[in-house]
């Protein structure tokens, strides 16, 4: 603790201006560029290399309270939650007979994880606690604790399957179309499953409520109605703003980000939470009504522009997250992270036995979708932003319950455990790729060779 305090200070005398921050994101969105290229020679995430040049910036003084990079997490998360719901291609999905199966891989594929992550982790936990991880604190710290990493692991992110499926030959578009609806639905899902998770934490433990049971389920509700109505409404919008007066195609982008944004903090004004699910519904409805009445020109080109901004978004999250994180506390914590990335391989398969049934995959794909589980920046910003989370939805503060030590394992775990995941998959998974492929035709020729 006298670390992470000796670094707050040293930062206190920093002083961050207009034109220092103009330079600063500039600077960094070049060197993302930079570190992308190299990060294609040595098989790894250029996103990987941006939060590690953020990690080590701690020891030149930077932090939360002196660089202005927390909101650049709602930023970015809203970007990365409208391209998702925005992108994903329903007829395609519709025409390979997936569509039904991915939305049952999104919906009960993120309750079955999350049910199986809340024993693992809880388990998890009290074990690292009797080694000596998690020194002071209660039983009941512990399981919001779980319930938090839960709900942040519990998000798909087809994002961080980007760089291997460009690394990949032949990589079809229904398995990133697959990925999207994950993203989008387990999104939406694991926020309802979190605030409820809360909610009965804080039944059971009615000294940290600040409200009636009864008033924080409505307020859920309500966030929830409110994030998903307001969403769909400037959804279809949008859609007509760009029916009918929008004349050029990179007006197209401008005025998708602005509605996204626009979206987010009306409804973070009405209800103080629900914003996120604004976001998503505003791309999932968009997606609805703007593809049925466009060309596939407009749509492609939509895709790729949101896409470099989702590219410069990840990279100044991935920056920003690791500038919030003590490097030496990150280090120590990584064996919890370790056991948090084999807790998603191992659910990972058996979602996908249960609910992908389709002729349209081969062997090879249902491999692919079976070895992958989708983490990224998603994640990592949803746990950093749990205090926000507990102090606007349930007004309980996150200083009250967690003390400094049992917040920055949070963080550091599943910001570990994403990291982990990017690069072990970014090396593994087009190895594997070829292996795949001679097992599907071998098992496509057997049929025939019987004959």
């Amino acid at each position: 603790m006298g670390e992470a305090e000796k670094a707050l200070n040293s930062a206190s005398s920093l002083q961050f201006s207009f034109q220092g921050a103009l330079v600063f994101f500039a600077l960094l969105v070049i060197v993302s560029t930079i570190f992308d290229k190299i990060g294609r020679k040595l098989s790894i995430p250029g996103t990987i290399f941006i939060f590690f040049l953020g990690l080590f910036s701690n020891f030149a003084g930077f932090s939360y309270e002196t660089v202005p990079l927390e909101q650049v997490h709602i930023v970015a998360l809203c970007i990365l939650l409208f391209f998702s719901g925005l992108t994903f291609d329903r007829s395609l999905l519709k025409e390979n007979k997936l569509l039904v199966s991915s939305i049952l891989l999104a919906l009960l594929g993120t309750v079955l994880s999350m049910i199986f992550w809340i024993f693992y982790v809880r388990y998890g936990l009290s074990f690292f606690a009797f080694v000596g991880y998690v020194k002071g604190l209660e039983p009941k710290i512990l399981t919001l604790m779980t319930v938090v990493m839960v709900y942040s692991l519990a998000v798909h992110d087809w994002n961080s399957y980007t760089f291997v499926r460009n690394r990949i030959p032949g990589f079809r578009k229904i398995l990133a179309n697959v990925f999207k609806i994950e993203t989008s639905v387990s999104a939406a899902i694991s926020l309802l499953l979190a605030e409820l998770m809360v909610l009965a934490w804080l039944n059971v433990n009615p000294e940290y409520s600040r409200f009636a049971e009864l008033d924080q389920f409505l307020e859920i509700i309500k966030g929830i109605v409110v994030g998903i109505f307001s969403g769909i409404l400037m959804g279809i919008v949008l859609t007509y703003l760009i029916r009918y007066f929008v004349s050029d195609k990179p007006q197209l982008v401008l005025v998708a980000i602005g509605f996204t944004f626009l979206g987010y903090i009306i409804s973070d004004l009405v209800v103080e939470h629900g914003g996120y699910l604004c976001a998503l519904s505003i791309g999932i409805s968009t997606s609805f009504t703007y593809r049925t009445e466009s060309t596939l020109d407009e749509i492609e080109f939509l895709g790729e522009e949101l896409e470099s901004f989702n590219i410069a978004s990840e990279a100044i999250l991935f920056y920003a997250i690791g500038v919030g994180i003590q490097p030496s506390l990150f280090f120590y914590h990584l064996p919890i992270a370790i056991f948090l990335w084999i807790g998603i391989v191992l659910v990972r398969p058996i979602c996908v036995k249960l609910f992908v049934k389709s002729e349209s995959l081969n062997l090879e794909e249902i491999s692919l979708l079976s070895f992958w589980s989708p983490k990224g920046a998603i994640s990592m910003a949803l746990v950093v932003g749990a205090p926000e989370l507990l102090d606007e939805m349930f007004k309980v503060e996150i200083t009250e319950i967690f003390n400094a030590e049992a917040f920055s394992l949070m963080v550091d775990s599943v910001c570990g455990a994403v990291v982990i995941s990017m690069i072990v998959k970014s090396f593994l998974i087009p190895k594997m790729h070829p292996y795949f492929s001679i097992k599907a035709s071998h098992i496509a020729e057997q049929p025939s060779n019987q004959k």
